[in-house]
C-alpha cells in the first residue's frame, strides 16, 4: 500500500517558511485557537488552519489614483489649516465662530477628498459553486 492509500486527502503539499513567517502562523494559530476555545470549539492543528486559511482566502484589488501627490498635498494643507486653528484655539482657551466654520469646511473638503480614494475587494469564487469540504 502506498503513502496515498487510503486517505480521503491524497495530496501532500510541502511549504517553507523564515524564522518570522513562521512566528506570525505559530502567532496567527495561537490567537485562533485561543477564540475556539473561548467558544467551547476544539482546537486546530497546523494542518487544518492552514487548509482554512487558504481555503478563505480573498483577493483585494487596491486601486491608486493616478494624481496621489496631488492628492497628498491638498490632505497636507487641510491638515496644517486645522491645526492652526486647534493652536490657536487652545492657547486663547476659545475659538470664534468664524474659525469653528472654517475648520468644519476643511474637515468637510477633507472628507471629500478622501472619498475619491476607492479601495476595492473581491473574492474569487469557484465557477462549480462551493466545493463539498467546506
Amino acid at each position: 500500500m502506498t503513502w496515498k492509500g487510503n486517505r480521503s486527502r491524497p495530496i501532500l503539499k510541502s511549504v517553507t517558511f523564515s524564522e518570522e513567517e513562521w512566528r506570525w502562523i505559530r502567532d496567527a494559530m495561537r490567537v485562533e485557537n485561543r477564540m475556539r476555545r473561548s467558544a467551547g470549539l476544539r482546537q486546530v492543528g497546523w494542518m487544518a488552519f492552514a487548509r482554512n486559511r487558504i481555503r478563505t482566502a480573498h483577493a483585494v484589488n487596491i486601486i491608486v489614483p493616478p494624481d496621489l501627490r496631488g492628492l497628498s498635498a491638498q490632505v497636507a494643507r487641510i491638515g496644517n489649516n486645522i491645526n492652526q486653528i486647534a493652536r490657536q484655539a487652545n492657547m486663547r482657551d476659545e475659538a470664534t465662530y468664524g474659525q469653528i466654520m472654517e475648520a468644519q469646511a476643511q474637515l468637510r473638503e477633507l472628507r471629500g477628498l478622501l472619498a475619491t480614494l476607492r479601495v476595492g475587494a473581491s473574492r474569487q469564487v469557484e465557477p462549480e459553486g462551493r466545493p463539498g469540504w467546506l
